[in-house]
């Protein structure tokens, strides 16, 4: 694709877009922020880039930047740095730096030059403090929405920046959140769109690309990708379908049949009925809380916190500042574990500070714990908005994958969503032994009463 920006930086970058890339480049330019939903092979990646590069060059604000952002390190040098590098050589006075995987664009013209970097989503708190023209995050399901929320979205406010969300299903989490949320935005442009009328500027926009809508994949090719493989797997990786869940996730299954069933709404919380804080204690990690109300056999979900920079004091006031009437607090165990530092261990500090009975839970194995969910989820209802990012980790928690093997591990993957599901966790590990506790709960409770039973 010849570019020409300022008529001061013309070059040939050898990329020939697709039919469908073509289209995106024309709409895309207009719209800040874009959200799409592609099937495998698309070329999503390398349509992205070309239009971070071509945007960045067009930038009239001075040293502008650009950085594509991955789940992980590796998985952004993989696969992207080779388009990077691909697409820019012919650019006069680039140079890249292989070791900080970056790109610097000098710009006589200017006086100044474009950036152009490689990011991580993993450790998302060290990108706090940069500024940035433009954005791309891909396969954003496997991401922290504070990844966009807290920092990327911030680095872009001063300078207007745009970004461009690109990625496959993995569950309904971030990723299906922010096309729902960009869908609902391109409501207020409809109208226009069905007069045919041509729109210069939008906010966001969103899109949704089939292999058996776009022909990029022949259907034979499809036809036989669909035999090789379980029919979830086919239906996320090529029709782009979010309720299939991520490849390797527990509880996608379980969690289809909680919204199918609507056990996924609004869950009313009962005063009179005793709420059990469930904690995941994390120690530079999130700390995440499930709240529990037991209602003869159902288990209500009336709300999900994670806190991070926080220690146990803000924590357990905050929980205080909720006004729910509390019954016992269950702790993992390594509550039980003394600090070197202070000499106490987590569990002490909890008793210190909270008024009412404490459990520490006794070590069982993961998979034990994971059986444990899947028998209790079946009895779950979850409050839609109170836990969403509960919900969100719940379906996002995934096996291991073993890159060498090309096998999932037998081990959940540790990432943003092993928060929230190792906290469900223990809180069905805590109903294995049944305790006075919990029977008191039921007859509190009045067990044959459900708000959701008419």
């Amino acid at each position: 694709m010849n570019e020409e920006t300022n008529d001061k930086i013309i070059y040939d970058s050898g990329y020939r877009p697709r039919e469908h890339q073509k289209k995106l480049h024309e709409i895309v330019s207009r719209a800040r922020f874009a959200v799409l939903v592609c099937h495998r092979r698309f070329g999503k990646t390398v349509y992205a880039i070309n239009e971070m590069i071509h945007r960045l060059l067009k930038s009239e604000k001075l040293n502008p930047q650009g950085t594509y952002i991955a789940p992980t390190y590796s998985a952004a040098k993989r696969i992207s740095w080779e388009y990077i590098k691909q697409f820019t050589p012919s650019i006069p006075g680039v140079k890249f730096n292989e070791s900080e995987l970056t790109v610097y664009i000098p710009r006589p013209h200017k006086d100044d030059h474009i950036k152009i970097f490689l990011l991580s989503a993993e450790n998302y708190d060290m990108l706090r403090g940069l500024y940035l023209d433009e954005a791309i995050l891909d396969e954003v399901g496997l991401m922290d929405e504070q990844v966009w929320t807290a920092v990327i979205r911030p680095a872009l406010s001063d300078r207007k920046g745009r970004s461009i969300f690109i990625g496959t299903p993995a569950g309904r989490n971030f990723f299906y959140d922010l096309y729902k949320f960009a869908l609902d935005e391109m409501e207020q442009y409809k109208e226009a769109y069905l007069k045919g009328e041509y729109i210069t500027a939008i906010e966001w926009y969103a899109a949704v690309f089939r292999a058996s809508d776009t022909g990029i994949i022949e259907q034979s090719e499809l036809e036989s990708l669909r035999k090789g493989m379980d029919e979830n797997t086919y239906l996320q990786e090529f029709e782009c379908s979010f309720a299939a869940g991520a490849r390797g996730a527990y509880y996608v299954d379980l969690m289809n049949e909680a919204r199918n069933a609507r056990r996924v709404i609004n869950v009313p919380y009962d005063p009179a009925v005793p709420v059990v804080p469930v904690f995941d204690l994390g120690i530079s990690d999130a700390c995440a809380v499930w709240f529990a109300q037991f209602v003869g056999k159902e288990v209500h979900l009336v709300n999900y916190k994670e806190y991070e920079g926080k220690g146990l004091p803000d924590i357990i006031r905050d929980l205080q500042g909720l006004r729910y009437v509390y019954g016992e607090m269950v702790l993992p165990h390594d509550a039980a574990a003394r600090e070197l530092g202070t000499g106490k261990s987590r569990e002490e500090v909890v008793r210190s500070l909270w008024n009412g009975p404490v459990r520490v839970l006794p070590k069982a194995a993961v998979q034990d714990g994971i059986d444990a969910v899947r028998r209790m989820l079946p009895m779950c209802w979850f409050d839609e908005k109170s836990c969403k990012k509960g919900l969100d980790s719940l379906e996002a928690y995934t096996k291991e994958y073993d890159t060498k093997k090309k096998v999932f591990a037998q081990k959940p993957l540790h990432d943003w969503a092993s928060h929230g599901a190792d906290a469900f966790r223990y809180l069905a590990m805590s109903m294995r032994q049944p305790m006075k506790s919990w029977r008191h709960f039921e007859r509190d409770a009045q067990f044959d009463w459900s708000p959701f039973k008419f």
